[in-house]
């Protein structure tokens, strides 16, 4: 990992160093060519090495799809040696892909502090309008200039802020399913995203206002979190509620053909939310519990299939297919809700308090110069709510959203949180 001045010039040494060869493909798009590749291929060329770019030209904007994975397959040649990656987070997921596909490795020279999977092991990609994620590789380096993540644009900066933003409920997921959903807690993944989290919002100030020192504190706790997923070979410590309501959101924009939003801005927004929920459930009763009313009033499996058929439309196989049907099993359900209850008061309600008011959050954002409303991004009311209430389908971990679910009360919580976010 190299975030200094004058980063391009570790380049050739990297490659030396680590015997990857001589013969390379660069990708990148036409914005990151004019930045930084052409001048990284020249450099190459003088000390001797072969690089071919790949350009992706997608309009408006390159999306992490099976066009973008075709052109970069098509200038690929089973001769080349390496892969460099020049961009942020699209370029990085599809060069990562086609490095573990192709088994050549990849270094990624970061153009901007945008998004917090430079370093991790897996590549988020839109197939067939669904966003799935792979299993791919780490890079072998991490190169940024310092000087270009200070003078990248400011929403990306800020999309940056709103991917670690989000580590305040990731986190707290990853222990609900550690909770409720027998998952494994790593606490040297989860020790290492809460310090990098805590690292970035003491710097929020420096952040909003582009000085050195803000900037390479969230380039290195956005490849901290990287690393943390790499650890536990899975997006958990990075990845919660906020990620899937950023999903949903995307996948909503890509059937509407509408131009995305930046990934760590929806993130960002999406925290808003799951924040408040947080902030609702932990004062929940657990006495108010009816365990046998839930069971009674539940949905059965078919219902749920109509209507996320009725929500997702041509990807709803994909979203019927991610997740388990053994969780709408009565008897399944049942043991849960008790689980809940009897743990509400030891493990529960101590995590829900933990996560930070909701007008804490806003305080933070506030300082780093971000306005992550609907309003601001042109979020429509009614998509923001159905993201809320369907996006924890097309992920199978446990979140607080399934939480609120399982309790019967997402709905009704949704409705009351809607408008805490703009107030």
């Amino acid at each position: 990992m190299v975030i200094k001045q004058n980063a391009g010039k570790e380049i050739p040494p990297i490659l030396g160093r680590e015997n990857l060869g001589k013969r390379g493909l660069m990708v990148c798009d036409d914005n990151t060519w004019e930045l930084a590749g052409r001048h990284i291929a020249q450099t190459l060329s003088y000390y001797g090495y072969s690089v071919k770019a790949c350009i992706l030209t997608q309009k408006p904007i390159v999306k992490p799809d099976e066009k973008a994975i075709t052109q970069i397959l098509l200038e690929f040649e089973p001769s080349m040696d390496f892969l460099i990656a020049v961009g942020s987070g699209t370029i990085n997921d599809l060069t990562r892909f086609i490095s573990h596909r192709t088994s050549k490795p990849y270094i990624i020279y970061a153009t901007a502090p945008s998004m917090d999977g430079y370093a991790s092991t897996v590549s988020p990609l839109l197939i067939n309008g669904f966003k799935r994620t792979y299993i791919t590789v780490h890079p072998l380096a991490i190169i940024a200039d310092i000087d270009m993540l200070c003078s990248a644009p400011n929403d990306m900066i800020l999309a940056g802020f709103g991917d670690i933003l989000g580590k305040v409920t990731s986190l707290a997921d990853w222990q609900l399913g550690v909770i409720l959903a027998q998952e494994r807690l790593c606490p040297t993944a989860k020790n290492m995203v809460q310090k990098a989290l805590e690292e970035v919002i003491s710097r929020a100030s420096q952040i909003g206002q582009r000085k050195p020192e803000g900037i390479q504190s969230l380039m290195e706790a956005l490849i901290v979190s990287g690393i943390a997923m790499m650890l536990v070979s899975n997006s958990r410590p990075a990845s919660g509620s906020e990620h899937h309501i950023s999903h949903y959101i995307e996948m909503k924009y890509f059937m509407e053909e509408r131009q995305p939003l930046l990934h760590g801005t929806k993130v960002g927004l999406a925290a808003l939310y799951t924040v408040a929920l947080y902030n609702e459930i932990a004062s929940l009763d657990p006495k108010n519990i009816d365990i046998q009313q839930l069971v009674k009033t539940r949905i059965s499996y078919e219902e749920w299939c109509q209507k996320i058929k009725g929500v997702f439309g041509p990807i709803a196989q994909e979203v019927i297919g991610s997740n388990n049907r053994q969780n709408w099993d009565s008897v399944v359900y049942e043991h849960r809700l008790h689980n809940i209850k009897e743990k509400w008061e030891t493990h529960l309600k101590p995590l829900l308090s933990s996560v930070p008011r909701l007008n804490t959050v806003k305080e933070w954002l506030h300082k780093a110069g971000a306005n992550f409303t609907p309003q601001a991004l042109g979020i429509e009311q009614n998509l923001m709510e159905e993201a809320l209430l369907y996006a924890k389908e097309i992920r199978p971990h446990y979140t607080i959203l399934r939480l609120a679910d399982d309790l019967g009360i997402l709905e009704e919580k949704v409705k009351k949180i809607i408008n805490l976010v703009c107030v």
